[in-house]
């Protein structure tokens, strides 16, 4: 990544440290070697004037609360993200939305009444409630398929911004599902990334 991102800027010159010799990868240039082998690349400046503020990807971070209803609830947090999104000032770059805890998740979805259902009903049929699940043995507190489904879609996202604004399918929306057996007072962290 860093040497294309590097070719871009005409003037730096991009150095590559790699403990790999040429005779491991005879007839290869350096960047091929890089790719190859595992190896660390740096940027230095040539021309400091070339490097300013702006130079180097900016990144923001935002927080935002949610309070869930319990098992199920599904919210639509899409305005939420663009609105950090916007505040951030990037052009070009992505936003990671990452849920803090082990039994939520994020996504992307037509967000609807039926798909409001039906998610929930479809993972509730994949890993349903249940005393045997190792979880519930050792703490007994209900919410093994909890942490399941949330792990089965994951805790974050990455969506990608340009000309500041979130690209998103004309149906797509980013929601946050509480997957625990009780309301909680969720933090999702959106950080952007980008110039």
């Amino acid at each position: 990544m860093i040497p294309r991102a590097a070719a871009a800027l005409p003037s730096l010159s991009c150095r590559f440290r790699t403990s790999m010799q040429r005779s491991q990868y005879p007839g290869t240039s350096g960047n091929e070697r890089l790719a190859l082998g595992k190896s660390k690349a740096y940027v230095s400046a040539t021309n400091t004037d070339a490097f300013n503020e702006r130079s180097f990807p900016m990144s923001y971070q935002q927080r935002l609360s949610l309070s869930t209803k319990g098992h199920g609830h599904m919210q639509d947090i899409t305005e939420h993200v663009a609105k950090t999104v916007s505040a951030s000032g990037v052009k070009t770059g992505i936003v990671n939305v990452f849920n803090i805890g082990s039994t939520a998740t994020v996504g992307t979805i037509e967000f609807e009444p039926g798909l409001q259902k039906d998610v929930p009903a479809i993972l509730d049929n994949l890993i349903p409630p249940g005393r045997s699940y190792g979880h519930e043995q050792t703490w007994h507190d209900g919410n093994s398929h909890s942490h399941l489904q949330a792990t089965l879609l994951g805790p974050s996202l990455t969506v990608p911004v340009a000309d500041g604004k979130l690209v998103l399918g004309t149906w797509q929306q980013i929601f946050h599902l509480e997957c625990d057996v009780r309301g909680r007072q969720r933090t999702v962290l959106m950080t952007v990334l980008g110039d």
